[in-house]
């Protein structure tokens, strides 16, 4: 019996250490990935150091931190998440775009912005995602 137990662990274990999900995106390559798109691509700032622009508290799972990004002259919000999953399930409330632990919000209805996310940052629209995996 312990043998099965051995066996059922190391099986969970290695099966977690080679799942086929890409790694996340860290902020400094998507602000790359974004700055090919639109030199002047800014990231907004709060006024002061005690505010923020977004709160994750609003979104349902919580993100890690967010932002204010105007690309092309057009404001967007981008959340950031640790796990896939939750950027996925993030996103689908939303109705959002969502590139690996990304979540890219008020994209939907801009077409500018739509085609952006999706060439420059490998999003994919939720509503046309059929399984739990992610871009």
């Amino acid at each position: 019996m312990n043998k099965y137990f051995l066996i059922l662990i190391l099986s969970s274990f290695f099966s977690g250490c080679f799942s086929d999900e890409k790694p996340n995106i860290s902020r400094d390559e998507l602000l790359k990935r974004g700055r090919i798109g639109d030199p002047e691509l800014k990231v907004l700032v709060p006024k002061s150091i005690s505010d923020s622009l977004i709160n994750c508290g609003d979104y349902t799972p919580p993100c890690r931190f967010g932002y204010i990004v105007v690309i092309k002259k057009i404001k967007l919000k981008v959340l950031a998440y640790e796990k896939q999953s939750d950027a996925l399930v993030a996103a689908k409330r939303v109705r959002g775009y969502v590139a690996r632990n990304w979540v890219f919000e008020d994209v939907t209805g801009e077409p500018i912005l739509e085609r952006f996310v999706q060439k420059h940052f490998g999003a994919v629209k939720v509503e046309s995602l059929n399984s739990v995996k992610n871009k």
